[in-house]
């Protein structure tokens, strides 16, 4: 899997003097001091998945969600480069007006970041609407939690000509975190929250078009918010909401999708959640079987013989109809069936073989066979015993740490 190197520096002296007080302090200073590696698959899942308010409604329909995935996939074929193991800007600076794109960058190099501190994965950022921050606290920002404390991000991003140091349009992000900072400390001292109760960290994410210059990261120190909820309770009920939408997305069984709601609400109410550990969302349910136990339509996609299920979205790609490929491993749905909270909050993905090529099998039954107009480089042909049009795809993947395994399936060109 390719990596790519991310420079960090502290904004400013005095950011780096507010930072000593952290718990983590020390390992903030090694992290400066030295250039970080994250996966290329994780910052594309979250320049592609991932948006600062996750109710965007492009997740809310198939069509949505497909029209989404092209459109990013696109901005990301148009804007981005990937050259000396770090990725870079293909526009200069002036050339770049797409504020939503720069601000995904700012999104995806923070996050990267945090996970990378903490060792989360794009499950822990899910936004439980529930979750009282503070009343007075009137803008939302990606909260997640370590099952101890909460760790809370304010995340920007911006193209410069340079970024190996401070243009204007870094200060001037800055300057957007400051106020927000200093909004919140007085709510602080008005309402008594000691200091790094939780923690709170401001990215401001930067690329350049220089062609073999690293990703940087300025570390801002803002205050955190107050956020009434038990820690672990939060990230439980983050990483359920996270993989209750995208099975909804990928197409998972209504029984087991509409169970594990329910399940979310009896969590979320009750004062001892942990009663709820390993009972299972719906007693009649198998936790072993075949994929297609899991899946609600006859149409979908199986990896490397059942190691994992999803979905093929038909999306625009360079004027022709190509297949995206999301899907989730079976692991992680049978915990979930299974209701196994510590194997739930621990879980994260990291299976070797997925860094070779892996066949991807793709079932549409008649009907929707008839209905979508498939990729012509994806060679359909009638199983007559199944009456399901098959095809298989051998080649690369891209997955992240939460188990999304998504990208491209066409054996002609890199997976983006």
């Amino acid at each position: 899997m390719a990596n790519l190197n991310i420079d960090i520096a502290y904004y400013n002296d005095e950011q780096r003097t507010l930072f000593q007080s952290f718990p983590n302090a020390n390992a903030l200073n090694q992290i400066v001091q030295n250039v970080i590696t994250v996966t290329k698959d994780e910052f594309l899942a979250y320049m592609m998945f991932m948006d600062q308010d996750d109710t965007y409604a492009g997740y809310r329909t198939y069509d949505e969600l497909r029209n989404l995935i092209s459109s990013r996939l696109g901005d990301i074929q148009n804007y981005l480069s990937y050259n000396n193991n770090s990725v870079q800007s293909i526009v200069t600076p002036e050339r770049m007006f797409n504020a939503r794109f720069t601000e995904r960058i700012g999104i995806s190099l923070g996050l990267c970041l945090i996970n990378k501190i903490y060792g989360f994965t794009a499950a822990d950022w899910k936004k439980i609407p529930e979750t009282t921050l503070n009343s007075t606290f009137d803008f939302e920002i990606p909260v997640a939690s370590t099952g101890t404390n909460f760790i809370q991000v304010e995340n920007k991003g911006c193209i410069v000509d340079d970024n190996s140091y401070k243009r204007p349009t870094v200060s001037s992000r800055y300057g957007e975190i400051k106020v927000k900072k200093d909004y919140v400390r007085d709510e602080e001292i008005k309402k008594q929250i000691p200091i790094h109760q939780n923690l709170y960290y401001g990215t401001i994410g930067v690329l350049d078009n220089r062609p073999n210059s690293n990703a940087k990261i300025w570390l801002v120190d803002p205050p955190a918010f107050e956020i009434e909820m038990e820690p672990r309770k939060y990230k439980l009920l983050a990483r359920l909401r996270y993989y209750l939408d995208e099975f909804k997305n990928i197409g998972v069984k209504k029984r087991i999708t509409e169970a594990l709601e329910k399940r979310i609400k009896e969590i979320e109410i009750s004062d001892d959640f942990m009663q709820l550990n390993l009972k299972k969302i719906d007693d009649g349910y198998p936790l072993r079987g075949g994929y297609y136990l899991y899946m609600e339509s006859s149409s979908f996609v199986s990896i490397d013989f059942n190691e994992a299920f999803g979905k093929i979205f038909l999306i625009e790609d360079k004027q022709r109809v190509a297949a995206y490929l999301i899907a989730y491993p079976k692991t992680i749905l049978r915990l979930i069936v299974k209701q196994d909270f510590e194997a739930i909050l621990n879980y994260t993905y990291n299976s070797d073989f997925m860094n070779e090529d892996v066949q991807v099998l793709m079932k549409y039954n008649k009907t929707d066979f008839s209905e979508n107009k498939l990729p012509n480089n994806l060679k359909f042909i009638l199983n007559e015993r199944n009456r399901i049009f098959e095809a298989i795809y051998f080649g690369k993947v891209n997955y992240t740490s939460d188990g999304r395994i998504f990208g491209l399936l066409d054996n002609n060109q890199k997976q983006e």
